[in-house]
């Protein structure tokens, strides 16, 4: 059987940046960030965002009929009275004209807002099944421990992923271990060094695209989906983690396939990168 060419096309739309957060999809205008202010008698939302020049700030109002929807894994939407300031959202909107105070007034009038957690981290840390409270942040510079080997450990949300880490790891060590610091997967968080994680999903997918396939006779059929997967190098420190990278890639599924090669690929990559940067012959 043969993928439709429409698939291609289809999952360059999911291929989407992880700073930006002000863009165009095919479900339309959206905007992601931190909630900073909301006015429940005007309906007006105010959102703190990362724009390709630093931080931006969004406003529109919550049109009648808008929808309020929860993306964090919980059944259930949520109620206007659960969105309080700080929380991590997603907005869908259009500009337009609205009655503000008996005045026609352009705005950014949002159809449907998601929320997606109490912060921009939720993600990561339902991966690792950790205390939501537990801090998490930005790291200020990207620089991994000066250790060798230096301790891996993996929470991903894939079937293959265990497998494709034990290969490329050891063919790390085998090729760069001497020169670098070779590395050892362990399945102890409390003892690793660096932690890469993958989770299922991604803030900027929208939804999930049905993957067609033709049969013998040509005819298609929905044979899995195309979605998204978001994957972090992690280091830890005192009472809490940082974030070292964070990257988004596309992810095929069916009965039979349960991978994110791309991810995989992509967060090997970016550790490879930074071990490269340590300077030589790290401690042992």
């Amino acid at each position: 059987m043969k993928a439709l060419l429409l698939m291609a096309v289809m999952l360059g739309v999911l291929i989407t940046p992880t700073v930006a957060q002000k863009k165009s999809t095919f479900m339309g205008d959206i905007v992601i960030g931190e909630l900073t202010g909301m006015d429940e008698a005007t309906h007006e939302i105010t959102i703190k965002y990362p724009g390709k020049e630093g931080t931006e700030i969004f406003n529109g109002i919550l049109v009648d009929g808008y929808k309020l929807r929860r993306e964090d894994g919980r059944p259930g939407n949520v109620e206007f009275n659960e969105i309080l300031p700080g929380m991590h959202i997603r907005v869908f909107y259009k500009s337009g004209e609205v009655k503000v105070n008996g005045q026609e007034k352009k705005v950014n009038k949002i159809h449907r807002l998601d929320f997606l957690g109490k912060d921009e981290h939720d993600r990561l840390r339902n991966q690792l099944n950790i205390d939501p409270a537990i801090p998490v942040a930005l790291a200020e510079k990207d620089d991994l421990p000066a250790k060798s080997p230096l301790k891996i450990y993996l929470a991903a949300a894939y079937r293959d992923s265990q497998e494709r880490f034990v290969e490329s790891i050891d063919k790390w060590n085998r090729k760069n271990g001497d020169a670098y610091g070779k590395l050892e997967l362990i399945s102890d968080l409390n003892q690793a060094d660096v932690l890469i994680v993958i989770a299922r999903g991604a803030d900027g997918m929208v939804a999930a695209l049905p993957l067609g396939l033709l049969d013998a006779d040509g005819n298609s059929k929905v044979a899995g989906e195309i979605s998204q997967a978001t994957s972090y190098l992690v280091v830890k420190y005192p009472g809490g983690l940082k974030v070292l990278w964070k990257g988004v890639a596309p992810v095929v599924s069916s009965p039979d396939i349960d991978s994110s090669r791309r991810t995989n690929e992509s967060a090997m990559g970016e550790l490879e990168k930074r071990l490269k940067a340590r300077p030589r012959n790290p401690k042992k």
